[in-house]
């Protein structure tokens, strides 16, 4: 499920539509943080496309209530 799916089943946009860029294996977007009340933007993963590997092939979420469940081996 990609992130944007996400954001609309918890009705709540944090990140931006465009532009969204391939990586090797992810689609990245933007999403704007603040950081000692300044404004900085970060790339942040969309969707994962492709094996992902840690230690041995894992599935990462895009979204999680914990930093664990980021991960499904």
């Amino acid at each position: 499920m990609s992130l944007k799916t996400e954001q609309q089943l918890e009705d709540h946009q944090f990140t931006e539509f465009s532009p969204r860029i391939y990586a090797t294996g992810v689609y990245l977007v933007p999403m704007a943080i603040i950081v000692n009340g300044i404004e900085k933007w970060v790339w942040v993963a969309d969707e994962f496309e492709s094996d992902t590997y840690l230690d041995e092939l894992v599935c990462p979420n895009i979204i999680a209530d914990t930093k664990g469940e980021l991960l499904e081996e």
